[in-house]
C-alpha cells in the first residue's frame, strides 16, 4: 500500500530547539556569572558591547515566565533601556477554539476528506482531478474494506479514487489549509520548541557596555562528602580531613566558559508566575435560557497524560590480554642445561620482588585536593564563590571541590534512644569549624594508618552549621550492648506562698534514666547517649553534656572490657494549690517549719 501524502499551500513549517538566552546577530552577550541555589532556580549574568540599539534575546518557552518576572538589563555606558517588547502568547485551549470545526479534530488521508467535506482540492493517483470533496465511503466489507474517496470536478462529473492509490491530496481552501497548521502545531505543542524573541530598545549613542540578569529554572547542585579518621594522638581525639565537592549540572542551553560560579546553601521562597500568556476573563452569560441548547452528560470527558521520563545508564567497561594467548607470538627453543645450571639460571633471572606501595596518609590526599572557594554570607544565606573561572559545557556535569580541610574529630559509639535497638552504632563525631555551612549530602568515612587506608561505612548527613558539632553514624556495632531501665517519682517540694488558707506549693517531677553499658569489643571508647530534649524539663548529673538540633548527647566512657553504669536525671518544677486543712497541706507546713529551723 502506497502512502499518500497531504500537500498544503503555503511556506513551509520550520520547527528547532533553541537554547533559553541567545543573542541576535551582531551581539555578544556571554555568560559571565552563575549562582545556583538549592530550590530549583539559578541567577545568571551576561556582558557584552553592542554596536546597535536593538537588543534581541531568544528565550526557551518553558523559561520565558522566570525571564520576564526576572530581567534586568543595566547600561554601563550613558544609555538605558526604554522598552522590552515580546510576541503574544496564547494558550492552547483559546488557540484550538478559534481554529475552524473542520479542522479541531484532524486525523490522516480518511479523517481529513471526511472533515474537509466541501472544501475544493486536488486530487493525485492513478488519474489527477481538480474539484469539490464529496466525501469517503467504504464499498467493501469490514474485514476487506476498500475506501473510495469522491471528487466533484468543475464539469459536475463525480469521480472517484482508490484512497490506497492516493499519491497527494492538495487543500486549495486557504482557511483550512492555515487552520490545519495551526491546529498540527497546538497537537505538536509546537510553541514550546520556538524560541521567544524579546527585542530589549536601548537609548543613547552607542556601543552600549551591556548586563543583562535573569533567572530561570535550574537543578540543585548535589554535594557529597568524605571524612578520613586518622590515628589518635597520645590517646586523644586528633584531626579528622575533611573534604567536600559539588556536583554541578549544566542545562542551560548555553556552553560556560571561564564563568564565575557560586554555590548558595539554603533554600530561598521561589515560585512561577506567568506573566506571559494573556489572561481572559470568564465573563457571564446573559442570553436567554430557552434560547441555550441543553449540554448532553457524555460532552464532559476527562483529559490526562501520563508524562513518561526516560533514564539512561553509562557502563565503563575495561578489558585486557594474557600472555599465550590466541595471536601470540611462539616462544622461541631453549637450549638443554644441566638442572643445577638451570636451576641458577632461573633463580637469578627472576626479578627482585617490587618493593611496597607507601601508603596514601591524609596529608598526600588533602594536597591534591584542592578547594578553591570562599564563604560568604548573604542575609540568611551562605555562599560558595569559586576563586578561579570555571568552564562546563552544555548538557554536561563538572565537580566543583569546596571543603579540604582538617577539622576535631574522633571515632564513636552513638546510641539513640527511640531509634536504635539494643546495639549502637559506630560514628565519628566533628565539629564543622571550617568556616563553612555545610549541606545535606552523602558522607564517605575513610580510616587512615600506616597500613593505608579502609573504608568503613557511608550515611547521609544533614545540614550542619558553622561550629557546630554532628554525629554521622556508618556502621552497626553488635559487640556492645545497652540496656536503658527508667523510673519517675516527685522530690523537693516546697512552700511558695498561702492565700486565703489555700497553700501553693512547689515540687519537682523526676524522671531518672539508667544506662548499662556492656562493652565486647575490646577496645577503650566513647558512647554518647543522644535523647529528644522536652520542653521545661532540666537535665541534671551529665558531664560534658552537649546540644544540637533539639537533643542533648551524654558521654559515657567505656573500658575496653565490662559493663559501665551511669545515671541522668531530668527535672521539672511542678506547682500545684491545696486547702491549709488538708493532709498535703499541714504536710508543706510542716516541711517549711523543719526547714526554716
Amino acid at each position: 500500500m502506497k502512502l499518500a501524502k497531504i500537500v498544503l499551500c503555503g511556506c513551509a513549517l520550520l520547527v528547532g530547539c533553541a537554547a533559553p538566552m541567545e543573542q541576535s546577530k551582531g551581539t555578544a552577550l556571554a555568560v559571565t556569572r552563575a549562582v545556583l541555589y538549592q530550590n530549583g532556580i539559578g541567577y545568571f549574568e551576561r556582558r557584552g558591547k553592542l554596536d546597535g540599539d536593538l537588543l534581541k534575546l531568544r528565550v526557551r518557552p518553558d523559561q520565558i515566565r522566570d525571564v520576564l518576572k526576572s530581567l534586568t538589563v543595566v547600561d554601563l555606558s550613558s544609555g538605558r533601556a526604554i522598552s522590552i517588547a515580546l510576541p503574544i502568547e496564547k494558550s492552547r485551549l483559546k488557540q484550538l477554539s478559534e481554529l475552524p470545526e473542520q479542522v479541531r479534530a484532524q486525523g490522516g488521508v480518511l479523517a481529513i476528506a471526511q472533515a474537509f467535506r466541501g472544501a475544493r482540492c486536488q486530487v493525485e493517483g492513478e488519474r489527477s482531478a481538480t474539484g469539490r470533496l464529496v466525501g469517503v465511503e467504504n464499498l467493501g466489507s469490514e474485514t476487506k474494506p476498500d475506501w473510495r474517496l469522491s471528487v466533484l470536478t468543475a464539469d459536475n462529473v463525480l469521480t472517484q479514487f482508490s484512497v490506497t492509490k492516493v499519491r497527494a491530496l492538495k487543500i486549495l481552501d486557504g482557511t483550512l489549509e492555515l487552520g490545519l497548521r495551526k491546529a498540527l502545531d497546538v497537537a505538536l505543542d509546537a510553541g514550546s520548541w520556538k524560541p521567544v524573541e524579546l527585542a530589549v530598545r536601548l537609548s543613547g549613542p552607542a556601543p552600549h557596555e551591556l548586563v543583562v540578569s535573569y533567572v530561570v529554572e535550574m537543578p540543585t547542585w548535589k554535594p557529597a562528602y568524605r571524612v578520613v579518621l586518622g590515628p589518635s594522638e597520645n590517646g586523644k581525639p586528633g584531626k579528622a580531613l575533611l573534604q567536600g565537592w559539588a556536583v554541578v549540572d549544566n542545562v542551560s542551553g548555553d556552553d560556560w566558559k571561564g564563568i564565575r560560579l557560586s554555590l548558595t546553601a539554603g533554600t530561598p521562597l521561589a515560585f512561577t508566575y506567568d506573566l506571559y500568556t494573556p489572561r481572559f476573563p470568564v465573563r457571564p452569560n446573559l442570553e436567554p435560557q430557552d434560547q441555550a441548547a441543553q449540554i448532553p452528560l457524555d460532552a464532559y470527558q476527562a483529559e490526562g497524560g501520563i508524562a513518561a521520563q526516560k533514564s539512561a545508564t553509562a557502563t565503563l567497561m575495561a578489558g585486557g590480554g594474557r600472555r599465550g594467548g590466541p595471536g601470540a607470538p611462539p616462544a622461541a627453543p631453549m637450549a638443554s642445561a644441566a638442572p643445577e645450571e638451570a636451576d641458577k639460571s632461573a633463580r637469578a633471572a627472576e626479578p627482585a620482588p617490587p618493593p611496597e606501595p607507601a601508603p596514601v596518609d591524609a596529608d598526600a590526599l588533602q594536597r591534591n585536593y584542592q578547594a578553591l572557594v570562599a564563604g560568604s554570607t548573604v542575609g540568611s544565606l551562605f555562599r560558595y564563590d569559586l576563586d578561579q573561572p570555571i568552564t562546563v559545557d552544555d548538557r554536561q556535569s563538572a565537580l566543583v571541590n569546596i571543603v579540604n580541610t582538617k577539622v576535631p574529630g574522633e571515632e564513636v559509639l552513638l546510641y539513640r534512644v527511640g531509634q536504635d535497638g539494643a546495639s549502637p552504632y559506630r560514628a565519628v563525631r566533628f565539629t564543622n569549624d571550617t568556616g563553612f555551612v555545610l549541606e545535606s549530602g552523602p558522607i564517605a568515612i575513610y580510616h587512615q594508618d600506616a597500613q593505608g587506608g579502609t573504608f568503613l561505612g557511608e550515611a547521609l548527613g544533614g545540614r550542619i552549621e558553622k561550629t557546630a558539632t554532628t554525629f554521622v553514624p556508618y556502621a552497626l556495632d553488635g559487640r556492645v550492648r545497652v540496656t536503658l531501665d527508667e523510673a519517675q517519682n516527685e522530690k523537693g517540694m516546697t512552700l511558695v506562698k498561702i492565700v486565703r488558707g489555700l497553700i501553693t506549693a512547689e515540687s519537682k517531677r523526676v524522671t531518672r534514666y539508667s544506662y548499662d553499658v556492656d562493652n565486647g569489643s575490646g577496645e577503650a571508647t566513647t558512647l554518647w547517649v543522644r535523647r529528644p530534649r522536652r520542653t521545661g524539663w532540666k537535665v541534671v548529673g551529665a558531664d560534658q553534656m552537649i546540644e544540637e538540633g533539639g537533643a542533648y548527647f551524654i558521654p559515657i566512657a567505656l573500658p575496653a572490657a565490662g559493663r559501665t553504669k551511669v545515671s541522668v536525671e531530668e527535672q521539672s518544677p511542678v506547682e500545684r494549690s491545696v486547702d491549709i486543712w488538708s493532709d498535703l497541706g499541714r504536710q508543706v507546713i510542716g516541711l517549711y517549719l523543719t526547714n526554716s529551723s
